[in-house]
């Protein structure tokens, strides 16, 4: 299995992310590693790197020299982003930097941070349409795209350090510095008249520290209990109560903000005037934060070539099948099996369930990692499996579906249902949801059954509803009599969810 590492090189931050490419060029993510630097404020103030920062960075970097050994990971691809194009001094930064750890750093145009920022977003998110904005410290990226279509971009020449140190020792309070920022970026993004046209249903898509720092900031005052960052969404309110509460802190106190480093404190206030100025300008109500970004983006154009000319189609399918290929590659026929009974037969009882078809993502998730517990321990694995699923990286999927997911494996015997871990994450849930859940458990635990010995035998199924019955006749390539008598097993479940009995032929 060939293992590849990216090293992503902001102006603020430099990060390290190991992957390993599978056959298919898909790619997972096994390593990351992100350090803070203060390259933002000497190309803002000076337009050259000092010396001093050039040795904390080349520093960092015989780290990740030594990382990226002991993985024995000789392909390494390093980016470094268009704001050292404003460096009067980075060609002569990046040869020592050369000399030194002997890193080849490829310095990205802004089209082609853009490119690679959109890659990133479009094959891991489920936001159709959407406006990229990339907040950085010497600069801001927006880009708006649709249906896979990129639409506009433009890139702002000041970010979130050149904000803050113009008016750091003005005597203004915390809440008129934000307003006379986001006044001046105002300025900035006047002319983009192509905001008007965004479609209602088109999300800001938010990257960076700045979204990070907020998702964290938001989650406290939601009283949110999920930690994943990747796809978390929220509306202008959310947005507003966060900006107000920062605009009560002085830099004191921001650097006090629990999960914020001092270095993110000194530029959230700056950062959330752009954000407020850009979702104002283009009147966008809905937010969407990625964790994804140029490293992401490049393993995307590296890996899946395709992918540069054409997004993945399927971001959630290939998320999962990706997933199942490294952890469990030698069961995926079984487990696409799983699935597409569970399919049949979500499709077969809608009648009984009256699920939404958005609740096909829940099952296809539930369905592929069903067994993921197994990674733990073989005892009760699937109640284990709720805490595998909850923290894997799977693409293309909102929280609330992926917490759904998590409770549909976990409950695949319904007496396993746990009511502590349904209080806590019952902000994000709705009360229909629990119905929802015990059902959608019995449909996968029923498609496991139907092949667990892997031989696929069973091709379809319908289902007849007659009075408090329900008849499954199975169409099979050869006898299945061992299959349906474990589905058997699944009955008394059954009832509990649909107050059905059922006989399956």
């Amino acid at each position: 299995m060939e293992k590849i590492g990216i090293i992503e090189l902001q102006t603020t931050s430099v990060k390290l992310v190991i992957a390993n490419v599978l056959d298919n060029r898909s790619f997972i993510v096994t390593d990351k590693r992100e350090d803070r630097i203060k390259i933002a404020s000497d190309i803002s103030e000076f337009e050259l790197i000092k010396q001093p920062n050039i040795a904390t960075l080349s520093t960092i970097l015989k780290t990740y020299k030594a990382l990226l050994f002991a993985y024995d990971i000789t392909n390494v691809q390093c980016v470094a982003s268009c704001e050292y194009l404003n460096a009067k001094n980075h060609r002569s930064f990046f040869d020592e930097l050369h000399g030194v750890n002997g890193f080849r750093f490829r310095i990205l145009t802004p089209e082609e941070q853009a490119n690679s920022l959109y890659l990133a977003f479009i094959n891991t998110l489920d936001c159709p349409k959407g406006v990229v904005l990339s907040i950085n410290g010497t600069n801001v990226q927006i880009l708006a795209y649709s249906r896979r279509n990129v639409l506009n971009q433009i890139e702002v020449k000041t970010g979130t350090v050149n904000l803050a140190e113009k008016y750091e020792n003005q005597n203004l309070s915390p809440a008129q510095k934000m307003e006379a920022m986001k006044k001046e970026f105002d300025s900035y993004i006047a002319g983009i008249d192509w905001f008007e046209g965004l479609d209602e249903e088109t999300q800001i898509v938010g990257t960076g520290d700045a979204f990070l720092s907020f998702a964290k900031l938001s989650k406290k005052l939601r009283h949110y209990p999920y930690a994943k960052n990747h796809s978390y969404q929220f509306n202008k309110e959310d947005f507003d109560k966060v900006y107000d509460f920062v605009a009560t802190l002085d830099i004191d106190k921001t650097k006090k903000l629990k999960g914020i480093s001092s270095e993110r404190a000194d530029v959230l206030a700056s950062a959330m005037s752009i954000m407020k100025s850009v979702a104002e300008k283009s009147n966008i109500q809905k937010f969407i934060v990625s964790e994804a970004g140029i490293a992401e983006g490049t393993l995307f154009g590296y890996n899946a070539s395709s992918a540069l000319e054409k997004p993945l189609t399927d971001v959630l399918g290939t998320s999962l099948e990706t997933i199942t290929m490294f952890y469990n590659g030698e069961n995926l026929k079984n487990i696409q099996n799983i699935y597409e009974i569970s399919l049949i037969l979500f499709k077969q009882l809608k009648v009984l369930h009256k699920l939404p078809r958005n609740f096909v993502k829940v099952l296809r998730i539930a369905s592929y990692m069903h067994d993921s517990g197994k990674r733990i321990s073989n005892t009760d694995y699937q109640k284990k499996g709720f805490n595998v699923v909850l923290d894997s990286d799977i693409m293309g999927v909102n929280h609330r579906e992926q917490v759904l997911a998590s409770f549909v494996v976990a409950c695949q015997n319904l007496d396993d249902f746990s009511m502590t871990d349904w209080v806590k994450y019952s902000p994000i849930l709705l009360e229909t949801d629990l119905d929802s859940i015990r059902k959608l458990a019995v449909i996968v635990n029923l498609a496991t059954k139907l092949d667990m010995f892997n031989t696929g035998k069973v091709k379809d199924i319908s289902c007849d509803i007659l009075g408090d019955s329900v008849i499954m006749k199975t169409i099979v390539e050869s006898p299945a009599d061992l299959e349906v008598r474990e589905a058997l097993k699944v009955s008394s479940d059954f009832v509990k969810a649909f107050k059905k009995h059922i006989e399956i032929l």
